[in-house]
């Protein structure tokens, strides 16, 4: 939308034969008019923002009376056709050459099927467009290496920094306890650790005499389990992925009951984020092993009581655990009853609705993260229904959730 302009006749305004008091009435008018208009655009403006369907990161294809767009895109991708201002999508009919290789829906929305190329005709009584598409290779899906709710930053710098070899001073650890906030620096082009690589959640001591002293220190002995505590009345517990930094006091896991995997303390893992420990800096199983597994012998580690500003990549976000089968989620163990699972997507199957009815797409869906918190309002939808429309419609539904993990899922609505 353009921008409104106010135009005024022949560039004056007589105010000759007005009082000054008119004069400041006709003033206070125009003004409370150009606030009224500047209301209304913005009012234009956000409603044709919300409206929009395409507020996504898909490709789009323009197209133009009697000629031919050529596009490129991979298996599992879509796309959407855009008809010029002056064409009703209502009255232009889309089809495929080739539905096996792509297919489009009702509002010129194209998925690639399988390579191939094939032609895309959008037509109407007063329109012709076509797009030759060609489908080649694989939509890409990050790769999941770790599940973890930590946050990574400047990986160029930490590649270089690696290349160089220096892998025993490679990096700087600091913990904010008010915060509760772990955050890894490597070094800059002058040797100083000023580059955020990683931050993790943890919990550090609780307070009292259960403190995590503000210090520097360097890290020492590592394990892969250690008794943490226990006395006559109260039973061992063990952390795993345990990494010495002032003594007696770790970076290691949540605590377990026993030396098993299964063995976690549910309610402990869902107190990180909080002052909850004591004295030890907990940390989930994959930020626990990161730290076991990339930091050596001598690391700095840095103990800090400040505000957020210490912690330039600020606070990962905390998942409670609602599954109680004993698991850390974010434990790599290729066992872990949750590898290899995703947030889901429910309540997205195909669908019929009537000509001239609304649909809303997000109309009892739900979606819940692998540790089974709802996470419904972060679900993206891409494509649109034109209910005024007959025909079929590709819509897309997209989460990501706290660790990281995502899905992707397609439904077809059927306008009849």
């Amino acid at each position: 939308m353009r921008p409104l302009k106010i135009l005024r006749s022949d560039g004056l305004f007589r105010y000759k034969e007005l009082k000054k008091k008119q004069v400041i009435k006709i003033i206070l008018a125009l003004f409370l008019s150009l606030v009224v208009i500047g209301a209304a655009f913005f009012t234009v403006y956000a409603v044709s923002r919300s409206m929009t369907a395409e507020e996504s990161d898909e490709k789009t294809g323009e197209l133009q009376a009697d000629a031919t767009t050529v596009m490129t895109i991979a298996r599992g991708e879509f796309c959407s056709l855009l008809l010029p201002d002056e064409v009703d999508i209502n009255d232009v009919a889309f089809t495929s050459s080739d539905e096996r290789i792509i297919r489009v829906d009702a509002a010129g929305r194209v998925e690639g099927r399988a390579e191939g190329d094939a032609v895309v005709t959008a037509a109407s009584e007063d329109f012709t467009a076509s797009c030759n598409f060609r489908v080649k290779g694989e939509k890409k899906t990050p790769e999941v290496t770790e599940v973890t709710t930590a946050y990574t930053a400047n990986a160029d710098i930490l590649a270089e920094n690696i290349k160089e070899g220096k892998t025993n001073r490679l990096y700087r650890i600091t913990v904010n306890r008010r915060t509760n906030t772990v955050t890894v620096f490597t070094y800059d082009k002058d040797g100083k650790y000023t580059v955020p690589v990683r931050a993790m959640v943890c919990s550090c001591g609780a307070g009292g005499p259960n403190i995590t002293p503000v210090g520097e220190y360097r890290t020492a002995s590592s394990r892969e389990w250690a008794a943490l505590y226990g006395d006559e009345t109260h039973d061992i517990l063990y952390g795993q992925y345990v990494t010495e930094f002032n003594g007696e006091y770790l970076f290691h896991s949540v605590p377990y009951e026993s030396q098993n995997k299964y063995a976690l303390e549910i309610a402990e893992f869902n107190k990180l984020g909080t002052n909850a420990s004591q004295g030890c800096v907990r940390l989930s199983v994959s930020d626990s092993y990161w730290i076991y597994k990339n930091c050596p012998l001598n690391t700095p580690v840095s103990v800090v009581d400040a505000d957020a500003s210490a912690d330039p990549l600020g606070t990962p976000p905390t998942v409670e655990q609602k599954i109680y089968n004993g698991w850390d989620p974010t434990d790599p163990d290729e066992i872990n009853p949750f590898s290899g699972k995703r947030p889901r997507i429910l309540n997205i199957e195909d669908v019929t609705v009537k000509k001239g009815s609304d649909f809303d797409p997000m109309e009892g869906v739900l979606s819940k993260d692998i540790c089974g918190n709802i996470i419904t309002e972060r679900v993206a939808v891409s494509g649109k229904v034109l209910t005024d429309k007959p025909g079929v419609y590709f819509i897309t539904y997209s989460i990501t959730d706290d660790f990281h993990l995502s899905r992707t899922a397609t439904r077809i609505v059927t306008v009849k």
